[in-house]
């Protein structure tokens, strides 16, 4: 019966958190994102980090592979082999299968999943540290995997948007800026863009994640 009721739970907090991304891309203001992906204010992370806290590692992971699920399906509700048309045409780069499947692990399936480690501070006692440690540690998985996607896989988009604003093509954006900014260094670049944005969500989650924490106390304590 309990594990129905964290199942229950579990199922919850990833329809919260799907809610919340949806209010949060339509709210002016809130919706503010890098130029090629990444939203600064991506809260719908706090419900997931809390199924972790909450229910433990199993939990956590499950529900937040399934809001990883949900993410690559609403950015690419199509099929694979126009998906890698319209990839080759951004990167001009050939995309193989294998390529697609790297896209899907880096860019969703580990920096989201990722949240579900929260679990691992299951049984770290203390609201506040529970929070500071999970968050700090889910988000240093997220700003890793979506470093690697930047290199590994978009280094030639980034490339190819300066070259189009050198050539007057485009505007300057500020994923240019800080490409030319650091020197055309790929590796430094993908640290700083994947950062610019993540930084602002931990910031902003890890105050939410506290507040509501010390506001409903069972919601971190409730299988404790």
């Amino acid at each position: 019966m309990k594990n129905i009721r964290k199942l229950v739970y579990t199922a919850m907090l990833v329809t919260l958190a799907i809610s919340i991304d949806v209010l949060v891309s339509i709210i002016p203001g809130l919706n503010l994102s890098m130029p090629f992906g990444g939203r600064f204010f991506g809260i719908s992370m706090i419900p997931l980090v809390f199924i972790g806290l909450n229910f433990g590692l199993k939990y956590g992971l499950m529900g937040c592979f399934i809001y990883a699920m949900y993410n690559f399906g609403s950015d690419y509700i199509i099929y694979l082999d126009t998906l890698r048309v319209t990839l080759e045409s951004w990167t001009g780069e050939t995309w193989s299968f294998f390529k697609i499947v790297l896209l899907f692990l880096l860019d969703y399936g580990i920096p989201f999943t990722a949240f579900g480690l929260s679990g691992l501070f299951f049984n770290i006692k203390g609201n506040t540290k529970k929070i500071i440690l999970s968050f700090s540690f889910v988000s240093l998985v997220r700003l890793i995997s979506s470093s690697l996607s930047g290199i590994l896989l978009w280094s030639s988009s980034i490339r190819y948007a300066v070259s189009s604003v050198e050539e007057g093509l485009m505007e300057p954006n500020l994923a240019t800026r800080i490409f030319e900014f650091v020197g055309n260094d790929v590796y430094f670049y993908s640290f700083i863009y994947n950062f610019s944005y993540l930084i602002t969500t931990f910031v902003v989650s890890i105050l939410l994640a506290s507040l509501i924490s010390k506001r409903l106390p069972k919601i971190v304590n409730v299988d404790q």
